[in-house]
């Protein structure tokens, strides 16, 4: 575990599994919005629980990318930035140094952790191609499903939803507006899934949530 840049006067921390090499990777993020915060928790307890897979596993994760944020239950950072719209070569700071830390590294899969104050029950981002196993978002909420149940809606932020999976086209999008997520996608990974879970719903079950979804997707890896 290491401190890779301080962020509004904070430590923003890497931590790095002996077992990570460029090629077979597995990357992780939570907190990025600062008022999402179930998945930072949902993240530390994983890892916490999990200590020989923390070993083992070529992982490669970032437990709080917004602390600033998560202290004042800010979406933004201190500036006001959205730090997942700052992906596209903005010059953000925070974005830049963990860009550089994963240059040149492909992923086997991207996990980025979320939550939707809209939300009527958990859902999931899925970019995929090529050899990306075909039920794995199925399997990911279903995992959850116990503590919150899928997500009922079908339109989800303006985007099609089936049984709480949002399988959107990857677009151009500019610059300034670039999402952690579809960075990864575009370059570093065939698999990136963003994990959301409503965040007006108990806090300990979003975070056992969140918990219960990272180990689904990572068993799923780890079995390969």
């Amino acid at each position: 575990m290491s401190k890779i840049i301080s962020s509004d006067g904070l430590p923003v921390y890497e931590v790095r599994s002996p077992a990570l090499t460029q090629t077979n990777g597995i990357y992780l993020s939570a907190g990025i919005h600062g008022d999402e915060a179930a998945g930072v928790e949902g993240l530390a307890r994983w890892a916490e629980v999990n200590l020989t897979q923390l070993s083992t596993l070529p992982l490669i994760f970032f437990p709080c990318l917004n602390p600033w944020g998560l202290i004042h239950n800010s979406r933004n950072s201190q500036s006001g930035d959205d730090l997942n719209r700052s992906w596209g070569g903005s010059g953000n700071l925070l974005t830049s140094a963990v860009q550089n830390r994963i240059r040149g590294m492909s992923f086997q899969l991207s996990l980025n952790l979320h939550e939707d104050y809209e939300g009527n029950g958990v859902y999931l981002y899925q970019l995929t191609r090529g050899r990306a196993q075909p039920a794995m978002g199925e399997i990911i909420l279903k995992s959850a499903a116990k503590i919150i149940v899928p997500d009922s809606r079908n339109l989800i932020e303006g985007r099609k939803a089936r049984d709480g999976i949002i399988r959107p086209r990857p677009r151009n999008i500019l610059p300034d507006e670039m999402p952690e997520a579809l960075f990864l996608f575009k370059q570093h990974t065939d698999q990136s899934y963003t994990l959301e879970t409503p965040s007006e719903f108990d806090f300990q079950g979003r975070a056992d949530a969140q918990f219960r979804m990272i180990h689904s997707a990572l068993k799923m890896q780890w079995s390969d």
